[in-house]
């Protein structure tokens, strides 16, 4: 015999999103409890699209991504992407091909948090440990520096030398370095007159005081010994021609360094009219020489934190001086006078951490750096400029955690995302604090947060002290800057976000803690597995109020699903507060969203109690879940 709900309770609201603050019995209205993998389209919860891998071929020797980010150079459809992986190489991968070059070797495998910052063409990078790097589509250099030489296929190296392509271990940049034994010489002869004294992107010439680098790799095996670097004049590089020796005893790669006023000029040369180097081995076994470059003597600093402003190059995090921010001169990002630097001191709280700026970002016309416990802006050129404390009373504690949206900047500091502009702030995380108090506090640098505007959302990751390791963001949460709510938790681990135009379309990439990139929003898996996806609805009673200490017959429900996946509908009972954390919830039937037919969206419940929550999941597919969700029940006069 059918019974027939003589009352209903509604949910007509879920615009609001999730509400993990407030008790499950006390959640306003237009809130749910709890969501993952579902976004907000039209106010109300959807399952989240996919992600499909970028790459079909996985980063070689298994190595692991750590960062990436596109280079293109003309038409989208011939995007590149920089990767930097954890065994200390990057990588260019082009995506119409599905093919890795490697670019360069023997980077830093212990600071893998790298920040990156275009200009005028040329991709700017950095991790804090090597120097910041420019690459410009052909070569990667530090910035400040002008190629000499990098051993590659498109120079004529004549004499004794043997250019190497394998092992990989003996090649520092590009596709092959050359080796010389002694006691030899190598010759590379320029197409025309070079000058190695003008200056880049309008800084100064490069003078005496500027530095002449070389990398030199030597074996294990092998013993020390001397080489020489010879800079040749154009007409006459018998007679006329800079030299200088160095020493290398440490084995694998050497950066050897020296100023230009340290070369002993034969025949009154000039750095104006090269037209060849010579490598000349004298001493030792063998050695492998790659990426000769002459770098200004006042490059920038090599620093974690870069950041553009003002056409400035921005750097902090210099590991010497962590309170400093030292940028460039005004055009040019590979000049650094010694007096463009800035010192961020004070703060109302003890040293709890390291005091050090910990956050840059470029933001209306101001320099925004945070702090641990502090937040500044920074704005002027040259020694004209004016550095003030925010009246935020608080720090930023992530770099890349920083994501802004058309109303304020978004960041994460103490377990909470704020939202400021340069005059005022407000707390936006509040709804959601409690999946908040388990961010890693030693691992803050690892957030990251991208804004996608066709969803409206934040993407944002975490590390958590649940984490297996400390340098994994196991926390994902999606925040809708539009409506002004937090969505729904996100299954994937994230250790970067960035934008890439794949196919012509603008898409959002992430970098996961294998050797792939993904696109996201693409695809009905997660890259294969099946999107789980839930949306749980407060706990509720019925509202007489003569009657609120009723058990009452809850008798069936309607939800409106759309999709096309088949939606678990559970529910779980309680009699009094203190048994809704220890309820379990019980299969009510099933709704199939991809054949709705004349029942679509009607279950049962038929069960008795006071209290009563719903959840509607899905194990694969997507579905919607429309207002609005309709409990229909019966009043009973019974009180236990």
């Amino acid at each position: 015999m059918t019974v027939i709900a003589q009352q209903t309770l509604e949910f007509k609201d879920f615009s609001k999103g999730m509400n993990t603050y407030d008790p499950d019995i006390a959640v306003p209205p237009g809130y749910y409890v709890d969501a993952q993998n579902m976004v907000l389209t039209n106010k109300y919860p959807v399952t989240i699209a996919g992600s499909t891998k970028l790459n079909t071929t996985t980063a070689p020797n298994d190595e692991v991504i750590v960062w990436a980010e596109p280079y293109t150079s003309g038409s989208p459809a011939v995007t590149t992407m920089l990767v930097a992986t954890s065994a200390g190489t990057l990588y260019k991968y082009t995506v119409s091909t599905d093919t890795w070059t490697t670019l360069m070797q023997g980077l830093s495998t212990t600071k893998l948090t790298w920040t990156h910052v275009p200009f005028r063409g040329v991709l700017l990078f950095s991790n804090g440990s090597d120097p910041i790097f420019k690459y410009n589509g052909t070569n990667v250099l530090p910035v400040g520096a002008v190629l000499v030489a990098d051993m590659e296929s498109d120079e004529a190296w004549t004499g004794a030398g043997t250019l190497l392509t394998s092992p990989l271990t003996q090649i520092r940049e590009g596709a092959q370095a050359i080796k010389i034994f002694p006691v030899t010489s190598a010759i590379m002869t320029y197409t025309a007159s070079t000058n190695f004294t003008t200056g880049l992107n309008g800084a100064p010439d490069f003078g005496a005081s500027d530095l002449i680098k070389m990398n030199i790799f030597k074996s294990e095996f092998s013993s020390t010994g001397t080489v020489r670097l010879r800079f040749r004049d154009f007409t006459t590089p018998t007679t006329k021609h800079f030299e200088k020796s160095f020493t290398v005893s440490a084995s694998g790669w050497n950066r050897v360094s020296a100023a230009r006023s340290t070369f002993t000029d034969t025949g009154t040369a000039s750095w104006a009219t090269i037209g060849s180097i010579q490598i000349f081995v004298d001493s030792g076994d063998f050695f492998v020489f790659d990426d000769i470059y002459e770098i200004y003597a006042l490059a920038p600093p090599a620093g974690g934190l870069i950041d553009l402003y003002n056409q400035q190059l921005m750097v902090a995090g210099i590991a010497a001086d962590l309170v400093s921010l030292q940028y460039s001169d005004a055009g040019t990002p590979d000049y650094f006078p010694t007096a463009n630097i800035a010192r961020f001191s004070g703060g109302r709280n003890a040293l709890e951490k390291t005091d050090q700026i910990t956050a840059l970002r470029s933001y209306f016309d101001e320099l925004i750096v945070g702090k641990v416990n502090s937040a500044w802006t920074f704005s002027g050129t040259g020694t004209n400029v004016s550095i003030s404390a925010l009246p935020l009373t608080l720090g930023i504690d992530s770099h890349r955690g920083i994501a802004e949206t058309p109303w304020a900047l978004h960041y994460l500091f103490e377990n909470n995302i704020f939202g400021s502009r340069l005059t005022s702030r407000g707390l936006v995380s509040t709804n959601i604090s409690s999946l908040l108090q388990k961010i890693d506090g030693s691992a803050v640098e690892n957030t990251v947060a991208i804004r996608n505007d066709k969803t409206h959302l934040i993407r944002w990751a975490f590390t958590t002290t649940d984490s297996s390791a400390t340098t994994r963001n196991d926390v994902g949460l999606l925040y809708d800057y539009i409506a002004d709510a937090w969505v729904s938790a996100y299954t994937p681990d994230v250790r970067y976000y960035f934008r890439a135009t794949v196919s012509g379309n603008r898409e959002i990439v992430a970098v996961s803690y294998d050797g792939y990139m993904r696109r996201v929003d693409v695809g009905t898996t997660f890259d294969g597995d099946p999107i789980v996806s839930w949306v749980t609805l407060p706990w509720q009673k019925t509202g007489a109020p003569e009657k609120t200490g009723n058990i009452v017959r809850w008798v069936n429900g309607t939800a409106y699903v759309s999709g096309t996946a088949t939606v678990i509908v559970e529910g779980r009972f309680a009699d009094n507060p203190t048994e809704i954390a220890s309820a379990t919830y019980t299969t009510l039937g099933t709704i199939n969203a991809a054949n709705p037919d004349e029942d679509k969206g009607y279950f049962d419940i038929g069960r008795t109690s006071r209290w009563i929550q719903l959840r509607f999941r899905a194990t694969s597919l997507s579905f919607a879940l429309q207002p609005p969700v309709i409990i229909g029940y019966n009043d009973t006069s019974r009180r236990v």
